[in-house]
Order: structure tokens, then C-alpha cells, then sequence
């Protein structure tokens, strides 16, 4: 006798069909968000030892090389990093876009994260080539893999705001707005 998966293929296309959803309309949040100068893909850290950093400590990395990025900028930036594990080995490495460095010297910046941290790469954004979207991508996946820092759409991310939101609480910057199943998408299934 043969089992009827329907009902479980039903729910598998319907999922991966929101998680799709979800991916573009924050992908349409991020690209719309600040004026983007940067697209930085990819940048690996290197290995300092037999075993690679944690992934907490690899951003804090990454987030004191962007706050250095700011102090050459002597003016606030903003950025949007996007943490990814590699297929093969689970290495650690992240996508970002920056904004308010569109006087820096891109080259110099570059040959100094690819000294400081590892293997890094950063082009000029062009809205027309994805970046956003091809960051937002993780917005679909494990919770925690996107990032936002530094001062984005005249919001400065380190200051928490008042909320606006019913039941209070204390909100940094409003998202796109989604619908409530959404926010189950992002969870492992042990969380559900």
C-alpha cells in the first residue's frame, strides 16, 4: 500500500511559496531603505586557528571593521550585513550593502578588510543588478542571519526609539509589514 503525500506536499509548496513572498518583499524593504554605495560579496574571514570563529564572533568582527569604516568616513554609515554557512564545510561568510561612503576611496577600504579580515570583495551598488534582493534572500531562513547597523534612513540603529507598536515594547526601526504566518517561516521546526 502506498502512502498519500499530498497533504504534506501541499504544505512544503505553500511554504517554500511565502518564503519566496517574504524574500522579495523585504528584498523591495532593503533596496528601498537608505541610498546604497557598497555591495560587499562576499567577505570570508580568515582562519586564525585550527578551528573557525562562531558565528557571533565572526559578525562582532565584521561590525567593528564597519564602525572603522566610519571613522575614516568621519560621518555616520549605515549597513545591512547578511550572514550565510557555506554548502560544503558550513565556513561562515557574509553579503552586505553600505550606505554613506560614496566619497571613500573603495580600493583602499577593500585592500584593508582583505588584510584585517580574509577574502573580501566590494563593488559600487547597482540598484539594477539585485544586490538587495539577492541579500534578502536569508530573510526566509534561520532567524538572526540579517543585520542592520549604524545610521539607516536617518535612524540611528544604536538608539532605541518609543514604541508605536499595540502592546508596547520598544522598537529600533518599523519593518515591512507582513502577514502574522510569515514570522513561522523563519523558525526551525523544533521551534514551531
Amino acid at each position: 500500500m502506498l502512502t498519500d503525500h499530498r497533504i504534506e506536499q501541499e504544505r512544503w509548496a505553500r511554504q517554500r511559496r511565502e518564503r519566496k513572498a517574504l524574500a522579495r518583499a523585504f528584498g523591495y524593504f532593503i533596496a528601498n531603505l537608505a541610498p546604497w554605495d557598497w555591495f560587499v560579496n562576499p567577505l570570508t574571514l580568515r582562519d586564525r586557528g585550527l578551528t573557525p570563529l562562531p558565528a557571533d564572533a565572526s559578525m562582532a568582527r565584521v561590525e567593528n571593521w564597519l564602525l572603522d569604516v566610519q571613522r575614516q568616513a568621519g560621518q555616520p554609515i549605515g549597513w545591512m550585513i547578511a550572514e550565510e554557512f557555506g554548502r560544503l564545510g558550513g565556513r561562515w561568510h557574509c553579503h552586505g550593502l553600505v550606505t554613506g561612503v560614496s566619497r571613500m576611496n573603495r580600493r583602499t577600504i577593500w585592500l584593508r578588510a582583505k588584510q584585517d579580515l580574509g577574502y573580501a570583495r566590494i563593488e559600487r551598488f547597482d540598484v539594477r543588478r539585485g544586490a538587495a534582493f539577492y541579500a534578502a534572500k536569508y530573510a526566509g531562513r534561520l532567524p538572526g542571519c540579517i543585520h542592520f547597523g549604524g545610521t539607516l534612513a536617518g535612524v540611528d540603529l544604536s538608539k532605541c526609539e518609543q514604541s508605536g507598536s499595540v502592546g508596547g515594547g520598544r522598537d529600533v526601526a518599523v519593518s515591512v509589514a507582513l502577514p502574522k504566518g510569515f514570522f513561522h517561516t523563519c523558525l526551525p521546526r523544533r521551534h514551531r
